[in-house]
């Protein structure tokens, strides 16, 4: 059931991209770089922030997929109405739907987060440490896989109707994925933990999960890696952007840049999920960060002087084999370094404490307004620069991470 919900997800991802299809809809109801932005940062900022307050007072549930199974149905509902939003205001008032996508596609967002621990919790019961390799592995290789063809499907539908019926039917073929990985992982069998779990009040494990980052000196050096290596999202959205105003690409070549993502994303995987399993998952998050430092460059090479459109290509290629390294080697790495105990904290604490660093792609908006893609991507080149040197201080966990 795990296998099939992140196939389902990552499958809907294609028709939600943060990188292609959300910017591109954004574009076509407001030339903000802001709104841009913000469109593109909403799903990571809705997983990352809630997650410290739902972990501080659910940690001593015995179970937790009950939790997951209610918030569920409200981000189910949450996007449908998104979906159905955008047939009912686009065409005669964008403004509306404008802000009914935001309103609707936070509160899904804002539901990943409210589910997020439950989620990493029972995953990390069910799965053992060896093979959640292999867990994540396959979840994004069939996933990423059907998210590549969904690229060609996306193009597809760019080139043969118009704005707003375009993106409401890519918006009603995600709703349809979603909602069945949504419900499949509802369907886990969830064990009983191994130790009792005493109840405590939100503000002792505050104090908690304080003193975890103060004194765990491999947990603050993963806080730190997550967020250099995450700011690559400072210009995920604008990539996109660049090649429609610079480039002059049809909406069609939305869906290639799309596919080559995803294809990063399935292909690299093969690669992180035995190195997971075998070697260690800080060398997939050290691999990862090197990954985040191309997009940029190949950009930067082709403000200098123009290149092939097949190199521009590759940025979204990478961009896939980061988002697919970083999300399977942190995640693991965090797994294998918290104690059961404590594990909701540790996921808690620091996917809140990471959650700021969404807003980059706000910023990146604005960057973009006030000076030019030349500063964009070089501040982004920086911040990949530090998340090389910050991987390579992670030290290995015992248990191959």
């Amino acid at each position: 059931m795990g296998v099939i919900n992140g196939i389902l997800f990552n499958f809907a991802w294609a028709f939600t991209s943060g990188s292609t299809v959300l910017p591109w809809f954004i574009s076509k109801l407001s030339s903000s770089g802001i709104l841009i932005g913000l469109a593109s940062t909403l799903e990571s900022f809705g997983w990352f922030i809630p997650q410290l307050p739902v972990a501080m007072v659910t940690s001593h549930h015995h179970k937790h997929l009950p939790l997951y199974t209610k918030v569920a149905y409200l981000r189910a509902l949450a996007f449908c109405l998104l979906t159905l939003s955008v047939f009912v205001f686009g065409a005669k008032n964008p403004g509306w739907l404008l802000l009914f996508f935001f309103v609707f596609y936070s509160i899904y967002s804002l539901g990943g987060g409210l589910s997020g621990v439950a989620f990493t919790d029972v995953v990390a019961k069910t799965i053992p440490a060896n093979k959640r390799g292999s867990f994540f592995g396959m979840r994004m290789f069939f996933g990423g896989s059907l998210a590549a063809l969904g690229g060609l499907i996306v193009k597809k539908i760019l080139d043969t109707h118009d704005f707003p019926v375009n993106s409401g039917i890519i918006f009603t073929i995600a709703s349809v994925l979603i909602l069945f990985a949504l419900f499949s992982f509802s369907y886990v069998k969830e064990p009983e933990p191994v130790l009792s779990k005493e109840k405590r009040h939100w503000k002792e494990n505050f104090r908690k999960g304080v003193t975890i980052f103060k004194e765990n000196r491999r947990f603050r050096k993963l806080f730190w890696v997550r967020v250099f290596v995450g700011s690559f999202v400072l210009g995920y959205p604008f990539y996109v952007i660049f090649a429609r105003k610079v480039l002059g690409i049809s909406p069609g070549t939305v869906g290639v840049f799309l596919t080559c993502e995803m294809s990063g994303y399935v292909l690299s995987n093969l690669l992180w999920g035995y190195l997971s399993n075998n070697v260690s998952n800080r060398l997939v998050i050290l691999l990862s960060s090197f990954c985040s430092a191309v997009p940029p460059i190949i950009l930067l090479a082709n403000i200098l002087t123009p290149l092939p459109m097949v190199l521009f290509y590759f940025i979204f290629f990478f961009l896939g084999c980061t988002n697919s390294g970083l999300g399977l080697g942190a995640t693991n790495y965090l797994l294998g370094l918290a104690t059961e105990e404590d594990r909701p904290l540790y996921i808690g604490f620091l996917h809140t404490l990471v959650g700021p660093t969404v807003f980059l792609s706000v910023i990146g908006g604005v960057i973009l307004q006030l000076s030019s893609f030349t500063v964009l991507y070089s501040l982004v080149l920086l911040t990949a620069s530090l998340g090389i040197y910050s991987s390579l201080s992670l030290s290995r966990l015992k248990t191959k991470s």
